[in-house]
């Protein structure tokens, strides 16, 4: 078990970027330079691969502001923290030669009452506690910073620096900055300086020494080499106080330089799409980065969790210690656990955190197991996205080739694809998913019993232990109409226990067609479930306002289909709860409905999308009568049915049309009947965790059933990698753009991941292993516990289609959904 782990990113890591470009005295030009500079350098800072800084900007504010935001910046700090503030701004001196940093109400002639004073500055700095601290200043005359230091100013370009007080200013005491090749407004881009530190820390050429780190010492170098190169009268100056080697800002994001696509480009020698940098000596490719800092904000914000989840990954997987909002410590082995307490972290990595829990509950809840693949996928297209992004490729064409890129995986992993042939292979996979033997065995049974068409539900019970409960029931692909419903806010469900059921085949359109009725329901006590075709506002406002007032406990669903299909289910809900149909063909009508025309359930349970009602206990005879009946029937309709080569029921119900359609749905939903999983535990916290493994492993073991198993331990992912890399062509150089190819990659090279997570958490070195796995054949994978080579199906190293496929899928969500950020 490893020990107590930090649900934030790295502390002590602090930016402010202040930007003015609009000035209210008209003596003061408009500068373009500020807007964009901060908005790129923040990114750049922000960027958990590069700076890893805290970063917050502050554009165009007041001069009040200015000095409220350095002062919250230099203030509580501690000595294991840096501090970095950056100035982009018009540089004021007056007569006396003092330096002042213009704010948007800045008056020209009157700067110590109305502008941010070098002293001011200067003394918050000397006051603060951090070790480090850094100042860029990007404007005029900003080498007068320096003068009257307490001690004598170095040069980085006459010794190292490291810990201490350290200025860089863009130019002499006597000198103008500048933006591009002019002084003001018409600039199409940044200034010179910050276009050039930018370049130097996206690209790791500022790294000098290729140690993988910049320093501040080095950064300088590199910046005053690049504006003399572009400006030869802009003589860029560093300062320093009581420094000690080293200060280091930043990470070099990939030794040598950018990851900048072309032809044939490699990374630790597999094809991709990326080169390490431009060999020594070629000409440097600018290129407009993309990257801007609300992307490094989630960036970061995911990979606070993203890191804690990835080490729970496979049978090595550690337990996390991981803190809540109220300070304690919560151990913890899976990805739902974890990100469930993630809202405890640093609130300036919510937005990320937030990205990453929308994966892990999204996957949990359509596929039951997976959520961690999915995270390690998600961590490695992101890091693909970003240096895609940092290159100055187009998010929108990314965005496309990472959708193409997702469907030809889905159809190279259902080409892997075998179905599922034995109890036993269900039982692995429900092992696997819940982590459990016992619940691998009990749902290996429950599918087995009621086959691929029933329903599993899990429920508390009063008695310790596990119980598997056959009884009628039914499933409807209809859900509750309002979230107003619900009563279990975690898994988002409406569950009523012996309710009343209303069947309606009209449209409910008045709340006096209900009044009736809900006054009769609320003196039994009892809940009541409501199933029409359409619910009008006037009347779903009547039952959201029962439940507000705990009245009684409502569920409304609506059934919005073909009249014909609506009609069989209605039918068939009533034969289960014995409930009269009213409206429609019916003599009956609701607004004369009494509590004889009402059905009755042992329970509902609906969420958005579904709706489960239970009748009572029943031999399970009956169960198996109907259901043989229903496949007769169905088979009788369409011989062709029965065909070896139909893959699955999706593949038939294309091929033969809508009437099979229609009935394969009302297969599912009357003919399997519904198994009952009982769980009992000693807290209530202990039955909660325990029903939602139990949950996992039905939904795994159902979607291996339904499309089948792929070799385990991510062995089918790193096949497909291998087929997808042969099959796509390298991208073009970057002057003619082939960003779609990158968007492919970012997916594509995303694969392997999830096998070396695997192999890294076994403490096994992935290096050499996937190229000779994959030369072994598609059904092999590697044995982490015995370290070696196996059959997939004969050692259970399996995975159901469906996980692996909705892994893949979901991770790529997140990445398209932080492309499109601006």
């Amino acid at each position: 078990m490893s020990g107590p782990v930090a649900t934030r990113s790295p502390a002590g890591r602090y930016a402010l970027l202040i930007a003015t470009g609009e000035y209210a005295d008209p003596s003061l030009d408009r500068l373009r330079a500020p807007q964009q500079d901060v908005a790129r350098l923040g990114a750049v800072l922000a960027d958990p691969a590069i700076g890893n800084f805290h970063v917050r900007t502050l554009r165009d504010a007041p001069e009040r502001e200015v000095r409220a935001a350095i002062e919250d910046l230099l203030t509580d700090r501690v000595d294991s923290d840096l501090v970095l503030l950056y100035f982009s701004c018009h540089g004021i001196v007056d007569p006396y030669h003092r330096l002042y940093f213009a704010a948007a109400d800045t008056v020209r002639t009157r700067p110590a009452s109305t502008a941010i004073s070098r002293s001011f500055v200067n003394e918050q700095f000397e006051a603060c506690r951090a070790a480090a601290k850094v100042l860029i200043l990007d404007c005029c005359f900003a080498g007068a910073f320096a003068e009257g230091f307490k001690g004598a100013p170095q040069g980085a370009l006459e010794c190292q620096v490291g810990r201490g007080y350290v200025v860089l200013s863009a130019c002499d005491s006597y000198e103008y900055a500048f933006e591009s090749d002019e002084l003001v407004a018409s600039a199409p881009r940044g200034s010179i300086f910050t276009d050039v530190l930018i370049e130097g820390l996206v690209t790791g050429a500022a790294d000098l020494d290729r140690d993988g780190l910049v320093g501040v010492d080095e950064l300088f170098r590199y910046v005053h080499d690049g504006v003399i190169r572009r400006r030869p009268e802009q003589q860029p100056k560093y300062s320093a106080y009581n420094a000690e080697p080293h200060i280091y800002l930043a990470t070099a994001p990939i030794t040598g330089g950018a990851a900048v696509p072309v032809p044939g480009g490699t990374v630790g020698g597999a094809p991709n799409g990326f080169t390490a940098g431009p060999a020594p000596g070629a000409p440097t490719l600018h290129l407009p980065a993309t990257y801007n800092q609300h992307q490094a904000i989630v960036a970061r914000g995911f990979r606070t969790g993203a890191d804690l989840i990835r080490r729970t990954y496979g049978p090595f997987g550690r337990r996390m210690l991981v803190q809540d909002e109220q300070g304690g410590y919560h151990e913890m082995a899976d990805a739902a656990g974890i990100v469930r307490l993630l809202a405890g972290g640093d609130p300036r990595d919510a937005l990320g955190t937030g990205y990453l829990r929308e994966l892990v509950e999204g996957i949990r809840h359509r596929v039951g197991d997976g959520a961690t693949t999915g995270v390690v996928l998600a961590q490695a297209m992101l890091d693909g996205a970003s240096a895609a992004l940092r290159g100055g490729a187009n998010p929108v064409a990314l965005r496309r080739g990472i959708s193409t890129a997702v469907r030809d995986v889905a159809v190279e992993l259902a080409g892997l694809a075998v179905p599922v042939r034995t109890r036993a292979e269900l039982r692995a996979l429900a092992t696997i998913a819940s982590g459990d033997e016992l619940v691998g065995d009990l749902v290996a049974e429950a599918v087995d019993r009621i086959g691929r068409d029933g329903v599993i539900r899990v429920e508390a019970s009063n008695l310790f232990g596990l119980e598997l409960e056959l009884t009628e029931g039914m499933s409807l692909r209809a859900g509750h109409v309002s979230p107003a419903f619900v009563t279990d806010e975690e898994e988002a469900e409406a569950v009523l226990d012996e309710p009343y059921v209303l069947l309606v085949d009209e449209r409910i359109g008045t709340a006096e067609e209900l009044l009736r009725l809900l006054g009769a329901v609320e003196r039994e006590g009892r809940p009541l479930a409501v199933f029409a075709p359409e619910i009008r506002d006037p009347a779903l406002a009547a039952l959201v306002l029962a439940k507000a007032r705990q009245l009684l406990s409502p569920v409304a669903v609506t059934l919005p289909w073909p009249a014909g299909q609506r009609r069989d289910a209605l039918a068939e809900l009533a034969a289960l709860t014995g409930a009269t149909v009213l409206g429609g063909e019916s003599a009956v009508r609701l607004a004369d409905a009494t509590l004889a025309e009402l059905g009755r359930a042992r329970r509902v349970v609906t969420t958005r999308s579904e709706s489960v009602v239970l009748a009572g206990v029943d031999d399970p005879d009956p169960i198996v009568r109907r259901y043989q009946r229903l496949r007769t029937a169905r088979t009788r309709a369409d011989p062709r049915r029965n065909d070896p080569r139909a893959d699955g029921r999706r593949r038939a119900e294309s091929r033969y049309g809508e009437p099979l359609r229609v009935s394969a749905e009302r297969l599912s939903r009357v003919a399997g009947g519904v198994a009952v999983i009982k769980v009992g535990e000693v807290t209530p916290e202990q039955q909660r965790v325990r029903r939602r493994q139990i949950d996992d492993a039905v939904r795994n073991a159902k979607a291996a059933v339904e499309w089948g198993l792929v070799a385990g331990g991510g062995a089918a992912l790193l096949g497909v990698h291998t087929r997808l890399t042969g099959r796509r062509t390298a991208p073009v150089p970057r002057q003619r753009g082939d960003d779609e190819g990158l968007g492919y990659a970012v997916v594509v090279d995303a694969l392997p991941a999830p096998f070396e997570e695997l192999l890294r958490s076994a403490g096994r070195d992935p290096d050499g292993v996937p190229e000779d796995l994959w030369y072994r054949g598609p059904g092999v994978t590697f044995d982490l516990v015995s370290g070696r080579y196996v059959v997939a199906r004969d050692a259970g190293i399996v995975d159901a289609a469906a996980t692996v496929r909705e892994a893949v899928s979901a991770a790529a969500s997140v990445v398209t959904r932080y492309l499109m950020l601006g």
